[in-house]
C-alpha cells in the first residue's frame, strides 16, 4: 500500500509525558483545507475497505452504480444507526495502522474492514497488529517482533480518556492474542493474500519459535493542543505500564467533522 499524502499532516510533538514522567509517542494531525489531500485520503480509506478491481465487479454484479455500491454494502453512513461510531472507530484504526506502517517499519496486515457481515459492524479481538522480521529471508527469530495495538477513541470530545482506556485495555493476555492473530491469518487466506498469511502464521507458536512481544496503546480526542504532562485519572503505577510498551496520543481539532468530510468523499 502507497503512503498517503495526509501522513506529511501527522506532526510529532516530543517532550510529552502522561503523569509520572512516563513517555509517549505524540501526534497531532495538523490539517489544511486541501481538497486533493482529502480526495486522496478518502481514496485511502475506502482501499482500506475494498480493493478497486473488486469494487468494480461487486458494483456491476449488483447492478449498482461504483457510487451507489459503496454508500449501500460498504461504506458507514452519517445518517445510519452506528454509523457515526463505525466511522470513528475504522478510521482511527486505520490511522494507527498507516503510523505503524509508514512511520515506524511494520508490515500491518489490512483485513478488519474488508468483507464486513456489516458495514458498521466491527470485528473483535485485538484492533491492530504489525510485525516485524529481524532476517530477510523471514525465517523465524527470538528478534522478530509482533505489536498488538488497543485503540480507542471519542472525535467528538477533548478529554484524555480515550488515551486512558486504550492503555487499560492495551494488555491482552497471549491466549486472547493467539486467536486474533489465527483470524487474521484466515482472512488475509480468504482475501486471497497468501504470502502475508503465511508470515502471519509465524506469530502463533511463540513457545516454540519465541519473539519479541510489544503491547501497545492508542488513544484519540479532539484536541488543538496538548499538554506538556497529561493527567489521567489514574496514576501511572496504577495503569501497571510495563517499560515495554507503546503509547500513542494523536490529537487534532474537529477530528468528527473531518472523519465525516472524509467519509463522504467515499466514492469511487
Amino acid at each position: 500500500m502507497e503512503r498517503p499524502s495526509y501522513m506529511d499532516w501527522i506532526v510529532e510533538e516530543k517532550g510529552i509525558t502522561i503523569k509520572d514522567g512516563i513517555p509517549i509517542k505524540c501526534y497531532k494531525i495538523d490539517y489544511k483545507e486541501d481538497e486533493t489531500i482529502f480526495d486522496e485520503w478518502a481514496l485511502h480509506i475506502r482501499r482500506n475497505y475494498i480493493e478497486d478491481e473488486d469494487l468494480l465487479i461487486d458494483a456491476e454484479i449488483n447492478g449498482m452504480s461504483v457510487e451507489q455500491y459503496l454508500r449501500e454494502y460498504v461504506i458507514p453512513q452519517k445518517d445510519e444507526v452506528l454509523g457515526p461510531t463505525a466511522r470513528s472507530g475504522d478510521i482511527t484504526e486505520i490511522i494507527v495502522c498507516d503510523l505503524l506502517e509508514f512511520i515506524f517499519n511494520y508490515s500491518v496486515p489490512r483485513y478488519k474492514q474488508k468483507n464486513r457481515s456489516g458495514k458498521n459492524n466491527s470485528e473483535h479481538g485485538t484492533d491492530v497488529i504489525g510485525y516485524k522480521f529481524f532476517d530477510k529471508s523471514k525465517k523465524p527469530n527470538e528478534k522478530d517482533e509482533l505489536i498488538a495495538t488497543e485503540v480507542k477513541a471519542v472525535l467528538t470530545k477533548s478529554d484524555y480518556s480515550p488515551l486512558e482506556k486504550a492503555i487499560t485495555e492495551s494488555k491482552k493476555d497471549e491466549q486472547r492474542l493467539a486467536r486474533t492473530i489465527d483470524y487474521c491469518r484466515k482472512r488475509l487466506k480468504e482475501l486471497g493474500n497468501i504470502e502475508q498469511s503465511s508470515e502471519v502464521a509465524r506469530f502463533l507458536l511463540k513457545p516454540e519459535n519465541n519473539y519479541k512481544l510489544t503491547y501497545a496503546a492508542a488513544g484519540f480526542s479532539s484536541r488543538q493542543a496538548v499538554d506538556q504532562e497529561i493527567e489521567l485519572s489514574a496514576s501511572g503505577e496504577e495503569l501497571q505500564i510495563s517499560s515495554k510498551q507503546k503509547i500513542f496520543y494523536i490529537h487534532g481539532k474537529t477530528l468528527m467533522d473531518i472523519a465525516h468530510k472524509i467519509y463522504e468523499r467515499c466514492k469511487k
